[in-house]
């Protein structure tokens, strides 16, 4: 019994139980384990060992106690979920779409919107490339890896990698120079 309540916790908790579901229901919680009304049940009791009568009403301090409980856990919950997708999207890299040709755990992403929607441009820009000026193109230019990223990758220096970019760019170049005279460059249509 406390003496400051002159009410046992057990009278407490048959007035007070309802605030615990009406703060799961206010604030929307799926409870099927009933791990938040555990928590608000907690609270509960330390609110009531906490409470100071010349500082609030005891339903204040109850009310304020179980919903800031349930706010925190809800908090963590979130937080939790958050690091374990983070968790399963990198392992789901690994897994699935890592160099093992390599072996460098480093994932390898095929960007379907870029080789779907250009597919006869990239077949003509890949034909024109040797492997490795392609694979500088593709990690660089559609995936966005630095240099240094793709020699870790490749397992080559830097230097072989920006002599790959080097060359690629000449050769685009070139190119372009001859498709200038074949595309329409208000971006309508192909000529010819």
């Amino acid at each position: 019994m406390n003496i400051l309540t002159g009410e046992s916790f057990e009278e407490v908790l048959r007035k007070h139980e309802g605030r615990i579901y009406y703060h799961i229901h206010k604030l929307n919680i799926f409870d099927p384990h009933r791990e938040f009304y555990q928590e608000g049940l907690c609270a509960l009791w330390e609110a009531y060992k906490t409470y100071q009568p010349d500082k609030a009403q005891l339903s204040t301090h109850l009310h304020n106690a179980i919903h800031n409980r349930l706010i925190d856990l809800l908090r963590k919950k979130a937080c939790q979920q958050r690091h374990d997708e983070m968790f399963h999207q990198e392992e789901m890299k690994k897994q699935v779409s890592g160099n093992r040709r390599c072996n460098v755990n480093m994932p390898i992403h095929d960007d379907p919107r870029i080789m779907l929607n250009e597919a006869k441009l990239w077949q003509q820009v890949r034909a024109l490339l040797t492997v490795n000026q392609w694979k500088w193109l593709k990690f660089n230019i559609l995936m966005g890896l630095s240099n240094q990223e793709i020699a870790e990758q490749e397992g080559v220096s830097v230097a072989s990698v920006h002599s790959w970019a080097k060359t690629a760019k000449r050769r685009l170049r070139k190119e372009l120079r001859k498709w200038k005279r074949y595309v329409d460059w208000d971006g309508v249509s192909w000529i010819g």
